[in-house]
C-alpha cells in the first residue's frame, strides 16, 4: 500500500524548481515555505531525479516500485514512451476521477474508492490503480454526500476532452486514449526525459 504523507505538500519542497506548485491549486492552498532559497545548479542526474520526482509525486497515489513498473512497460511498448506512460498514468482510475474535477486532489480520489462509493461498468471498485479502458463507464454514488461540494470543484479546473463527464447521474467516460500531447501538468519539466533516469 503506498505510505501517506502527514502533508502531501512537503513534497513540493523537495523539487528544484522555480515553480513547485504541483497540482496548480489556487493561492489560498499554496504551498508554504518553498520559494526563497538560492537555487543551486543540478547535475545531470538530479535534473533526471527531479523530472522524475515532479512527475511521480504529481501522481500522489503510485509508490516508487509502482512507477518503476509503468516505467519499464512503457520502454518496452512500440509507442513512444512517453505517451505510454501518460497511458498508463492517466487510465488509472483514481486519475480518471481526479481529471473529472469532481474531487480536488488524489487523496479524495483514492478515498471514494475505498469506501467503496465509485463502480466501473456496475462493479464495485476498491484499488486505485484499477486500469480504466475506452468507453468503460465509471459511475459515483454519491447520493449520501452534498452533490454541491462536487459541482463547486468542476469550477475550479478543465475536463480534459478525452472524458465524458454526465452531472446528472455522475458519470465518467473515457472516450479515446491518451497521450503526452493532451495531457496538462501545472509543472512542465523535459518529461520525455525520464526514462533516463533508470537506465
Amino acid at each position: 500500500m503506498t505510505k501517506r504523507l502527514p502533508s502531501k505538500y512537503s513534497v513540493c519542497k523537495k523539487l528544484k524548481s522555480s515553480y513547485k506548485n504541483l497540482w496548480g491549486v489556487k493561492k489560498k492552498d499554496s504551498c508554504r515555505s518553498v520559494i526563497g532559497k538560492k537555487r543551486k545548479r543540478l547535475s545531470p542526474f538530479g535534473r533526471l531525479l527531479n523530472i522524475k520526482q515532479s512527475l511521480k509525486f504529481f501522481y500522489s497515489n503510485i509508490n516508487e516500485s509502482s512507477f518503476k513498473v509503468y516505467i519499464k512497460s512503457s520502454v518496452k511498448s512500440p509507442s513512444k514512451t512517453i505517451d505510454k506512460l501518460c497511458s498508463f498514468l492517466e487510465t488509472r482510475i483514481d486519475t480518471i476521477i481526479y481529471r473529472s474535477c469532481l474531487v480536488n486532489s488524489f487523496q479524495e480520489a483514492r478515498q471514494l474508492i475505498n469506501h467503496g462509493f465509485v463502480f466501473v461498468n456496475d462493479t464495485r471498485i476498491s484499488v486505485s490503480n484499477k486500469k480504466i479502458h475506452k468507453n468503460d463507464i465509471v459511475k459515483l454514488n454519491l447520493t449520501s454526500f452534498d452533490k454541491n461540494t462536487f459541482l463547486k470543484s468542476i469550477l475550479s479546473r478543465s475536463i480534459p476532452n478525452y472524458l465524458e463527464l454526465d452531472l446528472n447521474n455522475f458519470t465518467i467516460i473515457l472516450l479515446w486514449d491518451v497521450n503526452f500531447k493532451n495531457t496538462y501538468y501545472p509543472i512542465r519539466e523535459k518529461y520525455v526525459d525520464i526514462n533516463r533516469y533508470y537506465n
